[in-house]
């Protein structure tokens, strides 16, 4: 054997050959994605073995993990020569042994070179997965043609279509991996390479195994799940014939339809939308304007004001993530009723397999409840989540700032009153802002940041950087009424409300815009919220009650007590036993009443006429929000949507669909409604207006010609 004990450098990786094994580590930082060079570096490995007579070749990566995924500046684009698929077959072809030994994470093409491995371990804790279906494609270098082969067709069926790793010991249990190893990294995985020297080993080609377990009722209730979730995307059913094929056929021939179908869901509409949204919530974690070198501020202990629903579920966020939190309450009795239903949130979360008892017991045990508001004194962060008046907010303001410590940030939950306002009433305005929390809170991803016109740059970056601790997905957003989610929302709620006056029922538009895909339609989610929500914030803007025909239905059903699902009546009926949902004739004749009575004459509504009125509202005020700066981006407003509001994400939010419609058609749209409505409204917005009259196709401010 030539050249013992000599380290080379190849490109993206070291080569040396020790004891007889050529060990290469890649070392593409931060995450060894497959880069160009890393194909090249492994077909140049490969080969320097083969001319060392090396007896096993170890492949394995330096720093904080293996291979985590492809290189994110090649997305939706061919690959440079070598492409991934000529790396896998020369690792399976290879002539001597390949051991892959993975740390931290094994994602997508990182397992498929994985698994074209003749030997496989994991450091324990290393995540194992194929999530490629996430971005609206498949496993395109052989993933769903090998793992079915190791693992079986059912466990292959389940990573794929859910893209959800997992678990050494899983994996080893399963077939996917031969050993989980334990150790310092490298010399654990450089150890086991010598065991296995030692045994003798040879090539074990994963291609010429079959695939166990691999019956029709497998595939039929995969296909039948598959069909009844919603899901538009190519990519779910073609995961599923292509295990199918992996069971039927050699792996050549799979390949040969798994790359095919990988590069028709690459280009996909679905998977672009998917790609935009990956992309987009990466950049909406950059705030524009506020400076690298600022440094954001330490945060250890966090007090939450009100023990209500919110309230609640925010402590339980921050306790969840490690966070010692003081619950404030006015009386003792709310107090005792809210830490009651945090531990019953937290119970619910054990027996449906979401939490341990231990993890749940632990977060509980992080917040203490009191009804001193002079206990916030330790706190670093305090959110107030009372209720939504701006005399209270006054009010809980002015004694926070009596309280609470030099450089607490003070932030409120508001989900519409002006921030400005409330940071007025304090000595310290650039230590207010806003933390608009998404209901049910320990559930929901989405947290709108609210920068008020004072707020400190450092205390924007610490809520960003809380808010990624505590599992949200945070997004920057400027003061004004509804602030950028909810300023869209009455816009959208509002189509739905003179559509309804216009001729079409309650049943139709919900039916038409959950077709469409969104998650729920309007007026079953009014009726969920509670139709004295949106009536109570009416009359906060000063609306006169049924002084509008888009609001003159909903207002006289709260005033008869119709609040929705609560009361068992609302713009549907409710079944007082099952609590299933059916049309109510009784408010189809109000909703006929009341459209005589502005005098509007009701006609046959279509159904993509109700999805463009719904969709394209938000489109419009979307528009407008941005070119007032309320939102950094027009991505960030697809951020907001698909995270917050049931919007579909393979649509990509509602500014990357209007691109996709063509800004061209959906201004011309919204003038044919402003036409048939006379409503204002349908004026499109002036930024959008200009975009769809440059050659840009975006919304993005920086990228419109002037």
């Amino acid at each position: 054997m030539a050249n013992e004990n000599t380290v080379f450098e190849i490109e993206s990786a070291s080569y040396e050959l020790f004891g007889g094994i050529a060990k290469v580590a890649i070392s593409n930082p931060p995450i060894n994605a497959i880069s160009a060079s890393v194909r090249r570096t492994i077909l140049a490995a490969l080969a320097k073995a083969e001319a060392d007579n090396a007896a096993l070749v170890l492949l394995y990566c330096q720093g904080n993990t293996y291979i985590a995924g492809a290189d994110i500046s090649e997305f939706g684009k061919p690959q440079a020569y070598p492409e991934l698929p000529d790396v896998i077959a020369a690792i399976e072809n290879s002539t001597i042994p390949v051991l892959v030994a993975m740390h931290g994470n094994a994602l997508g093409g990182g397992l498929e070179i994985a698994m074209a491995g003749h030997y496989r371990a994991a450091l324990t804790g290393t995540k194992l997965g194929l999530p490629e279906v996430n971005l609206g494609i498949l496993p395109g270098s052989g993933g769903t043609q090998r793992l079915p082969r190791l693992v079986g067709a059912e466990k292959a069926l389940s990573m794929i279509l859910s893209g959800k790793p997992i678990s050494t010991q899983d994996a080893k249990d399963s077939g996917l991996i031969d050993a989980v190893i334990e150790g310092e990294w490298p010399g654990a995985a450089i150890d086991y390479a010598g065991k296995l020297l030692a045994s003798g080993p040879s090539p074990r080609r994963t291609g010429e195994l079959s695939v166990a377990n691999a019956n029709a009722e497998i595939f039929a209730k995969a296909r039948e799940k598959q069909s009844n979730s919603g899901n538009r995307l190519l990519a779910p059913n073609y995961i599923i014939d292509l295990v199918e094929l992996a069971s039927q056929s050699d792996i050549a021939l799979g390949q040969q339809q798994e790359r095919e179908r990988f590069l028709e869901c690459r280009a996909s509409r679905g998977s672009q939308s998917l790609r935009h949204l990956f992309f987009a919530e990466r950049t909406a974690a950059k705030p524009k304007g506020i400076d690298s070198d600022v440094k954001p501020r330490s945060i250890e202990n966090v007090a939450v004001i009100g023990a209500g629903t919110m309230g609640g579920g925010i402590a339980m966020c921050f306790a969840t993530a490690g966070y010692k939190v003081t619950l404030v309450e006015l009386s003792e009795e709310n107090l005792q009723r809210g830490l009651s239903t945090i531990g019953k949130n937290y119970q619910k979360g054990v027996d449906r397999g979401i939490s341990s008892q231990s993890k749940a017991d632990a977060a509980l045990s992080r917040i203490t409840g009191t009804t001193q508001m002079e206990d916030v004194a330790s706190a670093d962060l305090v959110v107030e989540a009372t209720f939504e008046s701006m005399e209270v907010k006054h009010s809980v303001f002015a004694k926070l700032d009596a309280h609470c410590k030099p450089g607490c940030i003070m932030a409120t939950n508001t989900s519409y009153l002006d921030i400005n306002e409330m940071a007025a009433a304090t000595s310290r305005p650039q230590d207010v802002i806003g933390a608009h929390f998404f209901s049910p809170a320990h559930i929901m991803k989405l947290l709108e940041v609210v920068r008020a016109d004072k707020t400190a740059p450092d205390a924007v970056k610490t809520l960003m950087q809380v808010a990624k601790r505590i599992g949200k997905t945070p997004v920057t957003v400027g003061v004004c009424y509804g602030f950028v989610g909810n300023r869209m929302l009455q816009k959208y709620a509002r189509q739905a409300q003179l559509l309804l006056v216009e001729g079409a029922t309650p049943k139709q538009i919900d039916s038409a815009i959950k077709e469409w895909g969104m998650a729920m339609g309007p007026l079953s989610v009014a009726d969920l919220a509670g139709l004295d929500i949106s009536y109570f914030s009416r009359r906060n803007q000063g609306i006169e009650v049924g002084s509008l025909p888009e609001c003159s239905v909903p207002d006289e059903l709260v005033d008869e007590k119709r609040l929705g699902r609560k009361t068992g009546a609302g713009f549907y009926q409710y079944d007082p036993d099952s609590g299933k949902q059916s049309e109510d004739p009784y408010v189809i004749e109000k909703i006929q009443a009341h459209a005589k009575k502005w005098g509007i004459p009701q006609r046959q509504i279509s159904d993509e006429e109700i999805a463009d009125r719904l969709i394209l509202a938000l489109v419009n005020e979307g528009a407008k929000i941005l070119q007032e700066g309320i939102a950094d981006r027009a991505s960030d407003i697809d951020v907001v949507y698909v995270n917050g509001y049931g919007f579909p994400r393979w649509r990509g939010g509602p500014m990357f669909y209007a691109e996709t419609y063509g800004l061209a058609n959906a201004v011309a749209r919204m003038r044919q409604f402003q036409e048939q409505t006379g409503d204002d409204f349908w004026q499109p917005a002036p930024l959008l207006c200009k975009a769809a009259e440059s050659d840009a196709g975006t919304l993005e401010i920086g990228k419109i010609a002037d």
